[in-house]
């Protein structure tokens, strides 16, 4: 788009903020630049490419949370110039709310959740805290500091098989729906204490040579 067409360097002058409406995310450049709509022009009128802030950006480093087409997003101006805009941060409204409502009053829980369902909870409960990694198919990591707990899980969809670590016990369980399998060139097991191997159905050792001492 031409400067005539959106509107002149010096002559087209808009202070303050503004919302806007994310038109073209596809930026040609690679750049995390974004074309934007807004209310008070004709709804195929876009802008020139926009700059978008972030928490932290350097030298292929930083966050990247590029606005989907159709989001609202707070925009600024460069000294008001309609020609140089920047977006601010990403608009909730009444047709895209927010991941989490807070209905408790206590706004102990942090999301950041993506267009698929993938999800990292942050739970600030001070009884039942937990940082909760989950994928869109139902995978799940947890940090569970809740009083008492304190334990990591990792668990598959299915829910039959699970790792968890115990710092309360300093235990580590391992469980499977139908098989657990170790395979390495060499394996180690020491105890300080006993071992025990406990087969309900038939145990059985192979090798070339059988030590039992």
């Amino acid at each position: 788009m031409s400067d005539t067409e959106f509107g002149m360097q010096g002559t087209d002058i808009r202070n303050g903020v503004a919302v806007g409406i994310v038109a073209d995310n596809e930026d040609p450049e690679g750049l995390g630049r974004v074309k934007l709509t807004f209310p008070w022009r004709e709804s195929d009128d876009e802008s020139h490419w926009a700059r978008v802030a972030t928490p932290m950006a350097g030298d292929e480093v930083g966050t990247y949370f590029l606005p989907n087409v159709d989001d609202e997003v707070l925009v600024a101006f460069d000294s008001g110039d309609l020609n140089h805009p920047y977006v601010l941060g990403s608009l909730w409204n009444g047709d895209q709310p927010p991941p989490e409502d807070n209905a408790d009053g206590e706004n102990t829980v942090k999301t950041i959740k993506s267009d698929s369902d993938h999800k990292i909870t942050l739970d600030d409960d001070d009884s039942a805290g937990k940082v909760e990694i989950t994928t869109s198919g139902g995978h799940t990591l947890t940090l569970d500091d809740s009083s008492g707990a304190e334990t990591i899980t990792i668990e598959d969809s299915s829910g039959q098989n699970t790792i968890e670590f115990d710092a309360t016990k300093g235990s580590i369980a391992i469980e499977s729906g139908t098989k657990l399998s170790v395979d390495a060139p060499n394996l180690e097991f020491t105890a300080d204490g006993n071992i025990s191997i406990e087969a309900s159905g038939i145990l059985t050792l192979n090798g070339t040579l059988v030590r039992i001492n």
